[in-house]
């Protein structure tokens, strides 16, 4: 099997999709794009599998799955900090000697050694990107944006809850992505981007200690604030993590705010907004011209099928019958 590799650059976008066989140990070395691990293969038999790795924009992401137990130690990335989880996992798996599950989160500092043992078979997924781009998207979570937790190498194990809807948010983003061959647009990239960092995120958060109350009053008017940002933003989708570091609001109080104020999340209610605005857009353009799902895409909806459904379950009918009716 060869490497395969698809590179698209746009003004705007760098985009790439590399898969990398694995026919031995070596083949691991670049567990994630630009890393040089030491592996030692700890039990006999032939080691196997695949990595696949992405890159949007400023954000690296690598997908790994092999058959066997390894040893692994070295600097993930020389210059970028690393976020990385386990898919699943056939046996023991440590990492800084720390026993992990699937759905732990591992913060693997730019240049610092990782160490892991892997006593079976298992799946990774880890997404480098510099701290000023990280950053960018915590402002409001003062403990995640304290100098000091970025800067110290840590696993941080998730409830068992959360770390579930984490993968499956993770991985359904990832398929759709790596069957994707055209660069996006700037603004759907970047709004790709925060979708796969954000459940990372997400876990990190759950581990914070809880927040005290906000007025409804407060929650009213974030929601209001919320709103005129992203009609601001003329048509462009604004992730929710963006919302945050913008209004310099914590996941916990936005949500918070939304609950209180509309009975629903800030994340269905601005999937809403969006599912509104692709509607606007169906309706007055030529069908026979119009991709829905690419429409779909630009506007944050990188799986067609989960997009379809979000749609005809919230307007009552098909994305194409909108597109006729127009």
């Amino acid at each position: 099997m060869q490497n395969q590799e698809i590179s698209n650059k746009r003004a705007d976008q760098t985009w790439s999709i590399g898969v990398v066989p694995i026919n031995g140990p070596e083949d691991l070395r670049e567990t994630t794009r630009g890393s040089d691990i030491e592996i030692v293969q700890i039990k006999p038999g032939k080691l196997h599998g695949s990595i696949t790795h992405l890159e949007i924009g400023n954000v690296g992401i690598s997908v790994g799955r092999f058959s066997s137990a390894i040893r692994m130690r070295g600097a993930l990335h020389k210059d970028k900090i690393v976020l990385g989880t386990l898919i699943d996992s056939a046996d023991r798996v440590t990492q800084w000697w720390q026993d992990v599950q699937p759905g732990d989160v591992g913060v693997f500092l730019a240049g610092v050694e990782f160490d892991a043992i892997h006593c079976g078979s298992a799946a990774y997924l880890v997404v480098s990107l510099g701290l000023p781009e990280l950053s960018s998207m915590l402002a409001g979570e003062d403990h995640l944006t304290d100098s000091a937790f970025f800067h110290t190498k840590r696993v941080c194990h998730t409830d068992p809850e959360i770390a579930s809807e984490m993968l499956k948010q993770l991985m359904r983003v990832i398929s759709d992505v790596k069957h994707r061959f055209a660069a996006p647009s700037g603004q759907a990239g970047d709004f790709l981007e925060r979708s796969i960092i954000e459940p990372f995120v997400t876990a990190l958060v759950s581990a914070l200690p809880e927040e005290g109350g906000r007025s409804f009053y407060t929650g009213s008017r974030l929601v209001s604030e919320t709103e005129d940002y992203t009609d601001a933003a003329d048509g462009r989708p604004v992730h929710i993590s963006e919302i945050c570091s913008a209004l310099k609001v914590s996941r916990r109080s936005l949500h918070r705010a939304f609950a209180n104020t509309l009975g629903i999340g800030p994340v269905a209610y601005m999937r809403r907004r969006r599912l509104s605005a692709i509607r606007s857009v169906l309706r007055r353009t030529d069908p026979a011209a119009t991709s829905i799902g690419d429409v779909a895409f630009e506007y944050g909806f990188s799986e067609p099928s989960r997009f379809a459904a979000y749609y005809r379950s919230h307007f009552g009918e098909k994305p194409s019958d909108t597109s006729r009716s127009g």
